[in-house]
């Protein structure tokens, strides 16, 4: 199976999933699909979507491995880079990338400092980078700035957590059934 990630556009007519060769059984299902629309007039030209493509007709749980592999890609992304950090000591707002890597090294941090009670503060931290490329750094100096920046970051990835888990619990399958039911 061929999972491409990238945003492809179509027509809103398309199917979420069908069979585009029929002598090679080769299928296209697609998902997450979104409108698309003039940048002049707003009106709406289409969609895009992701799609995955498999040499033979797949299974619903093949459909179903790639739809919620697709939500949970998006998820990822969005605790990676969606944080904007309002930091209050400084009173600006700082874009946070939380890699898995972050996250760990965030919280080894904010651990230590808690049990050394504040001496290992200052500590500084690349945090990410703003729209231009510009990378962001930050010292926390306190602990209240660093218990301020921890728990906004754990909760952050929590909800995106919940809203990934909700997606997929309630994500409808049966216009795939039907499809596959051909």
């Amino acid at each position: 199976m061929n999972i491409d990630i990238t945003r492809h556009q179509g027509a809103t007519e398309l199917k979420v999933a069908e069979c585009i060769d029929k002598r090679f059984g080769t299928w296209r299902v697609r998902t997450d699909f979104q409108p698309s629309a003039d940048e002049e007039t707003g009106d709406q030209t289409g969609v895009t979507f992701i799609e995955a493509e498999f040499p033979y007709k797949p299974t619903l749980q093949e459909v179903k491995a790639f739809v919620l592999g697709v939500i949970d890609r998006q998820t990822d992304g969005k605790i990676q880079s969606g944080l904007i950090w309002h930091c209050k000591a400084t009173d600006e707002d700082i874009p946070v990338w939380l890699s898995k890597e972050n996250q760990m090294n965030f919280k080894a941090a904010y651990d230590l400092a808690v049990q050394k009670q504040g001496a290992t503060l200052p500590v500084t931290f690349k945090m990410g980078e703003r729209e231009d490329g510009e990378p962001v750094y930050h010292t926390f100096e306190t602990m209240a700035d660093a218990e301020d920046f921890y728990t906004t970051a754990v909760a952050y990835v929590q909800q995106c957590l919940v809203e990934g888990w909700q997606k997929k619990d309630t994500f409808d399958f049966t216009p795939y059934e039907e499809a596959l039911n051909v």
